[in-house]
């Protein structure tokens, strides 16, 4: 029993050592992914083989995520001329416990340049920006990052939908007529919410799209 007693009491400084030295590695970690989630992003679609078409395909991979003037977020490669760069990143959101950041905010087109709160339509499941007003009601987060941190999600996963309305294709012809085109090859960025195909309207063309980060430059 003494000696027991004797090699615990050896073995208390090397175990106090591994204790601190484990809680400084979990500090260091927290502030990493801190420090990373404060970091400003911008986001890129990215598509599987088994969705959509080959063109739809070509026109959603690796397109990138864009503030509308409408309050709205799209996804597209040839952006119109009111489009921004999604410029942004998590944020502390009143909704969510102190100190959290689980809402998402990101840099518009207004001037002054402005943070928004982006938010999911609650009935539309259209991914909108706006003021506090206009994202009461809505679903504000909680926003994450994946485990690798690579790709955002929402309320714990990846619901993300690139969605071409029907009126988008009526949109499309009266800018070919007009030969401006900037409504060409434009998605709108909707989240899945129920995983039951986000209640789109006939002839509505969806797919399945994950949220990549960027880091936006300074």
């Amino acid at each position: 029993m003494v000696l027991g007693i004797v090699m615990m009491t050896a073995m208390l400084p090397t175990m106090y050592g591994l204790n601190e030295s484990s809680k400084a590695t979990r500090d260091q970690e927290d502030s990493r992914k801190n420090t990373s989630r404060k970091q400003r992003c911008h986001l890129v679609a990215m598509c599987s083989l088994s969705q959509g078409t080959q063109s739809q395909r070509e026109q959603v991979h690796n397109a990138r995520v864009y503030v509308g003037r409408d309050g709205k977020l799209y996804i597209t490669k040839h952006p119109s001329s009111d489009m921004s760069p999604f410029n942004g990143g998590f944020y502390t959101h009143p909704d969510f416990p102190p100190d959290n950041t689980s809402g998402v905010v990101t840099i518009t087109g207004e001037q002054p340049p402005t943070l928004r709160w982006v938010f999911l339509d609650a009935n539309t499941h259209e991914m909108r920006w706006g003021g506090r007003p206009d994202s009461e009601g809505h679903v504000c987060g909680p926003f994450d990052w994946t485990k690798d941190e690579q790709c955002m999600k929402l309320e714990g996963w990846e619901g993300w939908l690139a969605v071409r309305l029907p009126e988008d294709d009526t949109r499309d012809q009266a800018d070919t007529d007009l030969e401006i085109g900037d409504g060409r090859e434009i998605w709108r960025l909707y989240f899945d919410q129920n995983d039951n195909g986000a209640d789109l309207p006939p002839g509505s063309q969806g797919m399945e799209v994950r949220l990549k980060r960027v880091t936006a430059e300074s």
